[in-house]
């Protein structure tokens, strides 16, 4: 569950209450491109003009059976708002429009979606005939637009459930589709030869080490050697991006007048909690996930769109379905807004690139005040329980002491601690020996961490929910992912290690915000040094954080 702090509402997201490469008017980071065969239902060489809110319809009516990928290339030099309108072959009176939005461009672009037929409660679940494609001009300026061509595809979608991964090196890297597209899996195969561990040790505690086999003195319990560091007990953890708007005015004034209705959480408190906007790109709190919108994986990197559901959905939870919005709401509601992540790995560690842009239409957007972000939600594994940092005065003096606050941040509701200073711009969750997972993201202007369900001190009986995780619902776990190898795998428990670096800004309309971070599995003196490397050679540009500066 999340949880909400004083001045800082950190979405954790589940326990702690996540595009181009960078902001507008930069080149963006280019998607990996497949071997795909569309088939074009529209052709078109016009140019024509939209007034401000005008919008034009394009009449396809042809029979997609099969497809469920679109394509459409265009150009348009300002913000388009698109609409998708088809209906079910085998009735006609079903109807649906599925919404889309085109960034302004002075090039021909190639626009490409998945109709919502790959989530299980998605719109589109039915043989399709496209009916038409409507594109409305939502800036207050003449839009030029330039159509090309519309195709659709038989693309082959994997497996509601599938996890995609890439490894290269040492490092294995998944991104979970069935949560958005987060970074759902980061394992380290191989440290010079040794193998990373999950075990329980003699103290009984549940610990991650290397080199450590069944026969090693302090192992009581061997429990694996392919180890996933990141937790993902439920749609709100993982490593992903999350994003805040007070739009909709106090409880009192949530009327829905401008476009958005605001709704009370049970996540981050039993009594209710009144939730602003929060895309969150897993899903919601009650576990619906996010919509694929696009991806694509190479050799060594995944790239993914996602439509971002909407956290406060507190009456779809299982224990409301009495209540009488709880049919209006299970479902949850899915965004009006992209996220977009590349995740690649070079040199042994992985580079993430996140993007996120909104296209809601609410009418307050101007007049909304800031709100803190997680950039990105980071949601560790919680045998790596030591929290590190430099808080220094000499940044990158690598004898420089190294600031451990072991023990002052457990519990979500008082126990968290935030800071502002770490000049290295980084933060790392390792265990006993310095090994884990270190994290370098330039740009944050403040730290939040902290410990959930847990002490310094892991005894096994306190961790053993692993088959309890609320994703493991209608006799899946995890929508089918591999079952724990134990009841203490620690990927899958509700004790976890968090932080999010956070910076406070006010979400603007049709404008995307970016940046850039890095991650590490080693031992904290080797990525400390790989992460001033990366500072020194200036491979990190977060400037794109400022498009949201007020």
């Amino acid at each position: 569950m999340k949880k909400k702090l004083c001045c800082l509402v950190l979405a954790g997201l589940s326990a702690f209450g996540m595009l181009g490469l960078s902001a507008c008017g930069e080149e963006e980071q280019p998607a990996p491109t497949g071997g795909i065969s569309f088939t074009s239902v529209y052709s078109s060489t016009d140019t024509f003009s939209l007034n401000p809110g005008e919008e034009k319809k394009i009449k396809i009516n042809k029979d997609i059976t099969g497809k469920n990928y679109m394509r459409l290339i265009m150009n348009s030099t300002n913000n388009l708002y698109g609409t998708f309108e088809y209906c079910d072959v085998s009735d006609p009176t079903r109807i649906v429009e599925e919404n889309f939005f085109i960034e302004p461009s002075n090039k021909q672009i190639e626009f490409k979606q998945f109709l919502d037929s790959y989530r299980d409660n998605g719109v589109g679940l039915f043989d399709k005939k496209m009916l038409s494609v409507t594109l409305k001009n939502v800036d207050n300026e003449t839009a030029t637009v330039k159509l090309g061509d519309f195709a659709v595809a038989d693309r082959d979608v994997p497996a509601f459930e599938k996890e995609i991964y890439i490894e290269s090196g040492d490092l294995k890297v998944g991104a979970d589709l069935a949560m958005g597209g987060t970074l759902s899996y980061l394992e380290r195969t191989n440290y010079q030869g040794m193998k990373i561990a999950e075990y329980i040790n003699t103290d009984e505690s549940v610990s991650i080490g290397v080199g450590v086999t069944a026969e090693s003195e302090n192992c009581k319990r061997y429990l694996s050697d392919s180890v996933n560091l990141i937790n993902i007990y439920d749609a709100g953890r993982e490593i992903q991006q999350s994003y805040y708007a007070d739009v909709g005015g106090s409880m009192e004034e949530a009327t829905g007048a401008n476009g958005y209705q605001r709704y009370t959480s049970f996540t981050a408190d039993p009594n209710g909690y009144y939730w602003p906007y929060n895309p969150v790109q897993g899903g919601d709190e009650a576990c619906n996930v996010s919509q694929i919108i696009d991806y694509q994986v190479t050799s060594n990197q995944i790239y993914v769109k996602t439509r971002a559901m909407d956290w406060a959905n507190g009456y779809g939870l299982p224990e409301n379905m009495d209540n009488p919005l709880y049919e209006e709401r299970k479902n949850g509601r899915t965004t009006k807004s992209y996220i977009e992540n590349w995740y690649e790995i070079k040199d042994n560690k992985l580079f993430v690139t996140n993007r996120f842009i909104d296209w809601n239409g609410f009418t307050d957007m101007d007049y909304i005040p800031g709100h803190n972000l997680e950039i990105p939600a980071t949601y560790i594994v919680h045998p790596l329980n030591n929290y590190v940092c430099y808080e220094g005065d000499e940044p990158w003096n690598l004898s420089s002491y190294v600031y451990d606050r072991q023990g002052q941040l457990d519990g979500w509701a008082d126990g968290s601690y935030v800071t502002t200073k770490h000049p290295e711009d980084w933060f790392a969750w390792v265990n006993e020996n310095d090994f884990g997972v270190g994290v370098y993201i330039p740009g944050a202007r403040a730290y939040a961490s902290g410990r959930s369900l847990t002490t310094t001190h892991f005894e096994a009986r306190g961790n053993s929910n692993a088959l309890k995780s609320p994703m493991g619902r209608q006799d899946m776990y995890l929508y089918n992912k591999p079952a724990p190898t134990s009841v203490w795998t620690s990927c899958y428990v509700g004790n976890t290690d968090y932080t999010a670096p956070v910076v406070t800004v006010k979400m603007k309309e049709y404008v995307p915000l970016s940046y850039h971070y890095v991650v590490a599995v080693d031992y904290l003196e080797t990525f400390r040094a790989e992460f001033k490397e990366i500072y020194e050679n200036k491979e990190i540009d977060n400037s794109g954080l400022k498009a949201w500066d007020y």
